[in-house]
């Protein structure tokens, strides 16, 4: 008997222990590219590990790196152009790598009343985020037209006021994401002339750490964070149950919100390419994609005169976690 008792505490005991230690917290905002994290959650792939990971959602961007200056999260997912933006007015941040790819999920969506682009000259533009991810995706759709970023006013509103100001005409064009941008087509009388699909790579999106958390952590969480993704990337692509997938998106993903349509959830699935680990390999190795895509922001900002604080890949960026959760998910199959 005693033997029985003493064979269930070693067996309680990983969990005891993630009871116990300080919970890793990330930030995130209502977007599809999240889904792995929900999924990762719902799925036990952190509990399995002794990883007790806790998902905060953000109505705003605002708020969300407010909260991470705070130091109440740890963690954020988001745009990787948005992290070198964040380093430049001062926020101590360190990349840990990219996990994915805005596939069509961003959207220029005009008024169908505009059909000469050059009319663009000198009017505003709403956008949902008024940083270099953004504007980098804007920019390049402008020069197709012979125009630059400086021929148009850039205003930048959270995801519902920018819905409503483009419903309302306050707009001929804006920049926005799904699933506000449904809406904004939808009920502004709009149509999508442009989407980040069409500039493959133009918004990769991963996960920033603060170095202070860095520091705390004992070694080994973050690749058991990193592994927790690639498992529910895995389970996504593997053939998942549609239905209890969809569940995750409604209650999880998209908490808080009207549950969207089967229709509409896989019109924004299809918005975003998760990497495979072979992917997030070539993209987070030294000289790999991702340091290519720091170095065109560097260009774009120093181009248009942005560039507040040099930085360099070598010190903003730290993948090795990263890259051993591939390692290790490659020798588990």
């Amino acid at each position: 008997m005693r033997c029985q008792r003493l064979l269930c505490l070693l067996l309680l005991l990983p969990y005891a222990l993630m009871v116990q230690a300080r919970p890793l917290v990330i930030g995130v905002t209502s977007w599809v590219g999240t889904a792995p994290i929900n999924v990762a959650d719902a799925k036990g792939y952190w509990r399995e590990q002794g990883l007790d990971v806790r998902i905060v959602k953000f109505e705003e961007y605002k708020a969300l790196f407010a909260a991470y200056q705070a130091r109440k999260i740890d963690l954020m997912y988001d745009m990787t152009g948005t992290w070198v933006d964040l380093y430049q007015q001062g926020v101590p941040l360190i990349i840990l790598g990219e996990m994915d790819w805005s596939n069509g999920g961003d959207k220029l969506i005009a008024k169908n009343s505009l059909t000469d682009m050059q009319k663009l000259k000198g009017q505003a533009i709403g956008v949902y985020l008024n940083r270099t991810p953004v504007l980098l995706l804007l920019d390049r759709y402008l020069r197709q037209y012979r125009l630059q970023l400086g021929d148009v006013k850039v205003v930048e509103l959270e995801a519902e006021p920018l819905t409503q100001a483009f419903i309302h005409n306050k707009f001929p064009m804006i920049l926005h994401y799904d699933p506000p941008a449904l809406d904004a087509r939808r009920k502004g009388d709009g149509r999508v002339v442009a989407d980040s699909s069409q500039f493959p790579g133009i918004i990769p999106e991963g996960v920033v750490i603060h170095p202070e958390s860095l520091r705390a952590l004992p070694e080994g969480e973050l690749v058991k964070f990193f592994v927790g993704w690639i498992r529910a990337v895995q389970w996504i692509k593997g053939g998942s149950s549609w239905q209890e997938f969809q569940t995750i998106l409604n209650q999880r993903t998209f908490a808080g919100e009207k549950p969207y349509a089967s229709f509409d959830l896989l019109g924004m699935l299809n918005a975003v390419r998760f990497h495979s680990r072979s992917e997030m390999q070539r993209r987070n190795e030294e000289g790999g994609g991702m340091q290519g895509y720091l170095d065109e922001v560097r260009q774009f900002l120093l181009q248009n005169k942005r560039l507040k604080r040099d930085f360099d890949s070598s010190t903003l960026v730290d993948t090795s976690a990263l890259l051993q959760a591939i390692r290790l998910t490659a020798e588990g199959g």
